[in-house]
């Protein structure tokens, strides 16, 4: 038997978990961040499961085209920063050449 209980404890680190997030956010956060509750953190082990939303096929192509987008953005941005680069030409020989001309 637990005197204490485990919702208790549950709570405890709830409110604990709770508390580390609004710091944060009050450090880090945008202003006008909502902050947290702990009860934002219970665990619910009496859950009903309950049917996940499906995604349309609309929602999933759109998702994927920006996903797809954000790739090729990046790709672009990587080919114009290596380009010219040292790594794009070709080895020098130092060994034949004199350092001081």
């Amino acid at each position: 038997m637990d005197p204490i209980g485990s919702w208790r404890e549950d709570f405890r680190l709830a409110y604990t978990c709770s508390l580390i997030t609004n710091l944060v956010i009050s450090v880090h956060g945008k202003r006008g961040t909502k902050h947290t509750l702990p009860s934002d953190f219970m665990l619910d082990w009496d859950f009903e499961k309950k049917e996940p939303k499906k995604q349309s096929v609309e929602v999933m192509k759109q998702t994927l085209l920006g996903i797809a987008e954000d790739i090729n953005r990046n790709a672009k941005i990587n080919k114009n920063r290596f380009s010219g680069n040292i790594m794009t030409r070709p080895p020098r020989r130092f060994r034949n050449k004199p350092i001081m001309p």
